[in-house]
């Protein structure tokens, strides 16, 4: 009796000294960091989704990718117009005659002497004569087997198919950093609010590339990133 007496008057005392845990499913506040809007807009709750249609939004605001490879083929100069004028000018090339101009001046003196008929006769005096003539030579020449063949379009083809493999090499590398910032920027937006470091990295990486494609584009990426803004 005296043992149950005292369990009920210890009750409330444990009831008010022992904190109450929150429910499970109870909603917690989260205070949202002020500063930069694009580290709001980025930062989202774990295992926040993204809208599609702001993905895509994003995406038509980029300048467009063909744009950027032909400023970098433009920037290490190859073009294909570039490769094809060259095989078109070897070719015709072979019609063109080979031109030579010569000038040919002399310069000549004479003396002459003419004796009198008659030996009382005073002598003749002395004639001196002299002459400037000049020359000109103007000379043109077809050779037949270049209009059939120029070896100068085997030149013109090898350089081609090198100013093909510059222009592949560098459309490539444009093209992969530029999807590969869509993708960072797509990341971005789905981040951990909570994982700070990974998203300064993923923003680090951003402003890399963007640095990259400016190089590789001659400065066309930012001028078309503020024209679309």
């Amino acid at each position: 009796m005296i043992g149950l007496l005292l369990t009920l008057l210890a009750a409330p005392l444990l009831a008010q000294t022992l904190p109450l845990a929150p429910p499970a499913d109870a909603a917690t506040d989260t205070v949202e960091p002020r500063g930069d809007p694009r580290a709001a807009i980025r930062r989202r709750p774990h295992g926040a989704t993204v809208d599609p249609a702001v993905l895509r939004a994003r995406a038509a605001a980029d300048p467009p990718v063909d744009a950027l490879r032909a400023a970098a083929t433009a920037l290490v100069g190859a073009e294909p117009a570039r490769a094809r004028s060259l095989i078109d000018r070897a070719r015709l090339a072979g019609f063109l005659p080979e031109l030579r101009v010569r000038v040919d001046r002399r310069f000549s003196r004479a003396e002459s002497a003419d004796l009198g008929s008659s030996a009382g006769a005073p002598l003749a005096p002395v004639g001196i004569d002299s002459n400037n003539d000049v020359r000109y030579e103007c000379r043109a020449t077809w050779d037949l087997s270049r209009i059939v063949f120029n070896p100068d379009e085997l030149a013109a083809q090898f350089q081609a198919l090198r100013t093909a493999d510059a222009r592949r090499e560098v459309e490539t590398l444009v093209i992969r950093l530029y999807f590969e910032r869509r993708r960072l920027k797509a990341e971005s937006l789905a981040a951990d609010a909570n994982d700070v470091a990974a998203g300064m990295r993923l923003e680090v990486r951003i402003a890399e590339i963007e640095a990259e494609l400016d190089a590789l584009t001659g400065g066309a990426f930012s001028r078309l990133s503020r024209k679309d803004r």
